[in-house]
């Protein structure tokens, strides 16, 4: 094989192109079928993020309603001594 020569190839035959065919179309399926995949994904996590959300609303409404009891009884424990 000598530099530069030209090389021909062989003919593609009807077979080979209906075989590459089906390799698009079977990577076209597989993309929607991805696609889909990463949109219901997509979709979880938001639902995700809200619930997250809604959990740190209910852990701060917790947490500063125990501040403000524990606040409470330091007062009425306070004013009992003095009693």
């Amino acid at each position: 094989m000598l530099p530069g020569a030209l090389y021909l190839m062989t003919p593609i035959t009807d077979r080979e192109i209906g075989s590459i065919e089906q390799k698009i179309t079977n990577i076209e399926h597989r993309l929607r079928n991805d696609k889909t995949i990463i949109n219901l994904l997509s979709d979880e996590l938001d639902l995700v993020r809200l619930e997250l959300t809604q959990f740190k609303y209910k852990v701060y409404g917790i947490s500063s309603t125990v501040l403000v009891v524990i606040g409470l009884l330091s007062l009425i424990i306070d004013f009992l001594k003095q009693v």
